[in-house]
């Protein structure tokens, strides 16, 4: 490996990290307008509501661990 894949790997990890602040940061928001429509449609249909919502949490749980793996499998 040459000094200039090292430079490459470098630099495509560093935007790798900047981007995943990102796209955490947009799940975030997401989470809390999901939730903010769901609560809408609880009026309408309840169990559809809370089935989506238990999607939504175990997603958000699960999101966490995730991330960690892939950071440690990549970095």
């Amino acid at each position: 490996m040459t000094l200039g894949w090292a430079i490459v790997a470098v630099i495509v990890l560093t935007a790798f990290l900047a981007v995943t602040r990102l796209l955490r940061r947009l799940l975030w928001t997401f989470v809390l307008t999901s939730i903010a429509l769901l609560a809408l449609h609880y009026q309408s249909n309840p169990a559809e509501a809370a089935t989506a919502g238990a999607a939504l949490g175990g997603t958000l749980l699960a999101a966490g661990p995730l991330r960690a793996l892939l950071l440690r499998f990549f970095l």
